[in-house]
């Protein structure tokens, strides 16, 4: 990182950073381009969850290669008259693996509407596991940055 400064390893700054940002990039392999997608996600230990359809897209690219990357960012503040952008961030990289067992998609589900407060019941009904995909990241190695106002 060129602002060594900036950099931040502390465990308690990724929970927060994981805690307060609405939605996680994630990146992918697809051939010549990367491809990358803006997701809710939660996080569990040292995994993120990520809920998609059981087609598409997403999912092609994780079967050609699992390896895959993220970014997410909160507390993004514009400062104009400075010239400058104040903000808490972290870059990731992970594998991620699709999840079959409906008990670990069952609970990544659960968990993720207790994060964004959905109206959906829980525990996750069958019918609804059945038609929901899931993947997990595990994650290999993050960073955190963060700029804050003086």
């Amino acid at each position: 990182m060129r602002k060594q400064n900036r950099e931040c390893l502390d465990p308690a700054f990724f929970d927060e950073v994981f805690s307060t940002a609405e939605d996680l990039c994630l990146a992918m392999h697809d051939g010549e381009f990367p491809y990358v997608i803006p997701l809710n996600f939660v996080r569990q230990g040292n995994c993120i969850y990520v809920h998609c359809a059981l087609e598409g897209h997403k999912l092609d690219c994780i079967r050609r290669n699992p390896n895959v990357a993220f970014t997410l960012c909160a507390d993004v503040t514009i400062h104009r008259e400075k010239s400058t952008t104040y903000y808490k961030s972290l870059c990731g990289t992970g594998r991620a693996v699709i999840v079959d067992d409906p008990a670990e998609k069952g609970l990544a589900l659960d968990a993720l509407a207790v994060r964004y407060a959905a109206l959906c019941p829980t525990p996750t009904p069958d019918a609804a596991l059945a038609r929901t995909g899931v993947v997990r990241i595990d994650i290999v190695d993050l960073v955190g940055k963060r700029k804050l106002p003086k």
